[in-house]
């Protein structure tokens, strides 16, 4: 689907977002979407979407998610039944798998809901948001370093080895998202964008950016280990934010790593939200819903 300028979210400066459930609202889309197109892309991948709930089975052990919940009944005994036909979906399928609570999620309590019926929370996301056209650029060049786009499926596969290196991931794992992506699409006239930085020539780290519910989300920023704190990542992130402000968008948001906190701090991305990410073992399923 091709993206132009008209199609970007056009709100006023992060001073005033706080206020704005419109902005919340895409924050919300594009974190959800970079976790759904798994379930549309890979093979065998399930993508389910209803006005109260979004969820994705994709057979992998870590890529089974609830990515939204919008209960339209607050009442705890719905809920509880709706948590409960989501785990018997699952637990059909011989799954486990997690569930995403943030702000936005009603009912507020979910995450209480939740746990009553086994899952634990075990990830704590922040989730930080940057005004484009404010963004800080006053960093040292790295001359050496060139950035080009990702445009067919054999440059894909260098792309795919960095994230493996850059996020100590297993083969198979890399093997996922690079299969992935190569379904869901990439490229001019695309929703995802993927970047690959050469220093001397040489393949050394990674970026992506999603155009998706009017604003630009940056993920899996990756530095293979031999050449970090180099300044690498925050011109892959840079380069990502700069070909978003060309095609219009001005706010970008990111899920970050600890180890990337600073750096996206430092080129001007604050915090604006948080999630918490519940998973429930098929062990436990098959105790309680036996």
């Amino acid at each position: 689907m091709q993206v132009n300028r008209r199609r970007a979210m056009n709100i006023e400066p992060l001073q005033s977002l706080e206020r704005t459930s419109i902005f919340y609202a895409a924050m919300e889309a594009n974190i959800a979407e970079e976790v759904n197109c798994f379930g549309r892309g890979l093979p065998g991948g399930e993508l389910h979407e209803t006005s109260e709930l979004t969820w994705l089975y994709t057979g992998r052990p870590y890529l089974n998610v609830v990515s939204r919940t919008h209960l339209a009944n607050n009442d705890e005994a719905y809920a509880h039944q709706k948590i409960i036909d989501i785990i018997d979906y699952y637990k059909k399928r011989d799954q486990d798998f997690a569930w995403q609570v943030n702000p936005r999620t009603q009912p507020a309590n979910m995450g209480a809901l939740l746990e009553a019926h086994g899952f634990t929370p075990v990830v704590h996301q922040r989730w930080m948001a940057l005004d484009i056209r404010w963004m800080n650029e006053q960093f040292s060049p790295l001359p050496n370093l060139i950035i080009k786009e990702v445009t067919d499926a054999r440059t894909l596969k260098v792309f795919r080895d960095i994230s493996q290196r850059g996020f100590e991931m297993l083969l198979t794992q890399g093997q996922t998202y690079y299969d992935n992506y190569l379904a869901n699409g990439f490229g001019p006239g695309a929703s995802w964008h993927h970047y690959i930085g050469y220093l001397d020539k040489e393949p050394v780290a990674d970026a992506s950016l999603l155009l998706h519910a009017g604003i630009a989300g940056v993920y899996g920023v990756a530095t293979i280990p031999e050449v970090r704190r180099l300044g690498i990542a925050t011109q892959m992130t840079l380069h990502a934010l700069r070909e978003a402000s060309k095609q219009g968008y001005r706010i970008a948001v990111l899920v970050p790593t600890d180890m990337g906190m600073n750096v996206y701090r430092r080129i001007g991305f604050q915090e604006y939200s948080t999630s918490i990410i519940y998973t429930l073992s098929y062990d436990v399923m098959d105790k309680m819903y036996a």
